[in-house]
């Protein structure tokens, strides 16, 4: 007794549509071809075309898919696998004779599938592909009973490298080989449906309003201490604002996780907020949030549950707020820094020199040459991390 239900032979059934169509196809050639379907170093006994299959592909476009029959209601099972076959048909002339016309025999051949397969390329469950007797892809094939769509076999373009390759595998010289897609193949599903464990304590939320709706932030940027403006409606009395969380930001202390000694923080930080006539004012937590653009989501909240929520993205920014003392070209700045991390450059007036991180919220500098005219008055320092620039500050020059 095994643990798994074999699946119909699928792969076989296509290996023999392939080679009975290929059949059909020759009938009232001047000379016989064989057809057969396997390696493509099969001992020569003829002219002979042959189907090799060289690779499956999952058929990504079909990978969740649901069965038309059931529905949905597989969901807690598997949707069939479903499959592109791809071949390798080859026109094997044999043995080769003085005259060396064999080719012409296989290429004759080839060019009668070639011209069937492309006006007749779709092959339903009750297509016929054989007469005398008369007989359909299920007569051929009971494995492909339940096709969810017609097999469709199209002409694809193989690289010669790949097909150079494929024929190095063997021990015969390389012949005429072209590419066919067989798609689309499922493989049905052989687990069967189970439905889900029932619902313990049910628990509805009930929306008052309808979702909230964030027409505008102001700014589109964001730092420690300064104000993010929101224009939102249908905001209800009882809502959050949360703002994303990035990789490298700190812990959040207030966030109530079990064993904040042993654990990180994982959820969005929950912003303070104060109401405005237009809708809400909120600030970062801190000046330790690395910079990049971040989620800001309002949910408005009914009985401990959310009832719908809207978003925009605002992006942290490094900035500087300050300078231990004036600065001097060619002299170690430190300044005081808000959100800032790994490597960058300190901008000033223009002029760019990487930063040291020296400590908690401060860099070191080496000033450049600054401009005549700014000493003994101010320049724009500004802060790059990576890709983000933040905004600038007058910082005094001695």
């Amino acid at each position: 007794m095994s643990l798994f239900t074999p699946g119909p032979p699928v792969l076989s059934g296509v290996d023999e549509v392939l080679r009975v169509l290929t059949t059909e196809a020759l009938k009232g050639l001047a000379s016989p071809v064989t057809v057969s379907v396997g390696p493509l170093d099969r001992p020569p006994d003829g002219p002979r075309l042959n189907w090799f299959l060289y690779r499956v592909e999952p058929s990504s476009a079909y990978s969740n898919m649901e069965p038309p029959g059931s529905g949905w209601t597989t969901r807690r099972g598997h949707p069939p696998l479903a499959l592109t076959l791809h071949y390798l048909l080859t026109a094997d002339a044999g043995e080769l004779t003085e005259t060396g016309t064999e080719d012409d025999v296989v290429h004759a051949a080839l060019s009668a599938l070639m011209s069937a397969l492309h006006g007749n390329g779709l092959f339903g469950a009750d297509t016929p592909v054989a007469t005398a007797p008369d007989r359909t892809v299920s007569d051929v094939a009971g494995a492909l009973d339940t096709l969810v769509e017609p097999l469709r076999i199209t002409l694809e373009q193989v690289p010669l490298d790949t097909i150079t390759s494929l024929w190095n595998t063997g021990s015969h010289a390389l012949r005429l080989s072209l590419g066919y897609a067989v798609s689309l193949v499922t493989v049905p599903a052989q687990v069967a449906f189970a439905p889900g464990p029932p619902v313990l304590v049910r628990r509805v939320g009930v929306a008052p309003s309808p979702a909230p709706d964030v027409r505008r932030v102001s700014p589109a940027t964001a730092f420690f201490d300064a104000p993010v403006s929101l224009d939102v409606g249908s905001l209800t009395d009882s809502h959050r604002v949360t703002l994303g969380r990035l990789a490298g930001d700190p812990d959040d202390p207030t966030d109530g996780r079990p064993d904040p000694v042993h654990t990180h923080s994982t959820g969005p930080w929950l912003l303070a907020e104060h109401p405005t006539p237009t809708g809400l004012d909120v600030r970062l937590p801190n000046g330790e949030l690395v910079p990049g653009p971040r989620a800001l989501v309002v949910t408005n909240v009914a009985d401990g549950l959310p009832a719908g929520s809207d978003h925009a993205l605002v992006t942290v920014v490094p900035t500087v707020v300050s300078a231990a003392a004036p600065l001097q070209s060619g002299a170690t700045a430190t300044l005081t820094v808000r959100h800032v991390v790994g490597l960058g450059q300190v901008f000033f007036g223009g002029r760019a020199a990487p930063y040291a991180i020296s400590g908690p919220g401060t860099i070191d500098v080496l000033v450049p040459d600054l401009p005549a005219d700014a000493h003994g008055a101010t320049v724009p320092v500004s802060v790059r991390c990576g890709t983000v620039t933040g905004p600038p500050t007058e910082v005094s020059v001695a």
